[in-house]
């Protein structure tokens, strides 16, 4: 266990999984327990991943043996929540956040306001080339919306600027608070050598921000 730094490790006998070792302090290999397992430690096989996370936090638990019939076929733990197809399923959940946040601003705000509150007044560097693009665009003769050239954090300081939270049923901070959670793991799932999970109790911030894409997801739908 400590060669191979799991702090989980089944005890198997032939195809059977007779119970396990677990060291009593995450990551901490200086004391291990053997212990038996119990349906406690078990959840379905084609459990969703979300399911996944909300059990895991729900039950402060660190991972979960995987079971099919009567068998266990698996074992998912807190550090496989940094895997691709975890991050893609966010990313998916972000990304149409994204879409719905840009479609509900461009509903409410015209396209030289948006500019006016975005990249009319910033002078950083990198909306250099963003400018750029948007002025090409616009000598070409292209009329795309001006929510095309935000990065998601633009949307969420213009729909803060303008108080648009209050059609979601949002207060400021609140609005504040969700979406900017939003944003940070943006960055973290968009880049593909980051860590969503980075301590062994990072899944219950995991599972809140979740709870807040859906919930904003629904807010948005509706609106």
């Amino acid at each position: 266990m400590i060669r191979g730094r799991f702090d989980v490790l089944p005890v198997v006998a032939g195809s059977t999984v007779e119970g396990y070792w677990q060291t009593d302090k995450w990551n901490d290999f200086s004391s291990i327990t053997k212990k038996a397992i119990t349906p406690a430690d078990l959840v379905p096989h084609d459990t969703h991943i979300r399911d996944v996370i909300r059990l895991l936090a729900e039950s402060s638990r660190l991972f979960y043996f995987l079971s099919r019939d009567r068998e266990i076929v698996g074992l998912v733990s807190v550090v496989n929540l940094n895997r691709r197809p975890v991050k893609v399923w966010l990313f998916g959940l972000l990304s149409e956040i994204e879409t719905r946040l840009a479609q509900f601003i461009s509903s409410r705000v015209d396209g030289d306001t948006l500019y006016g509150a975005t990249l009319g007044r910033t002078t950083e560097r990198k909306y250099a080339q963003v400018k750029l693009r948007l002025w090409e665009d616009q000598d070409s003769g292209l009329d795309l919306p001006m929510v095309e050239y935000l990065y998601f954090s633009d949307l969420v300081d213009a729909a803060l600027e303008k108080q648009l939270y209050t059609a979601l049923r949002y207060s400021r901070k609140d609005f504040d608070r969700s979406f900017g959670s939003m944003v940070h793991m943006r960055d973290q799932v968009a880049h593909p050598v980051r860590s969503v999970i980075r301590d062994a109790h990072a899944v219950g911030k995991l599972w809140r921000r979740i709870q807040r894409i859906e919930e904003a997801l629904t807010r948005l739908r509706e609106a």
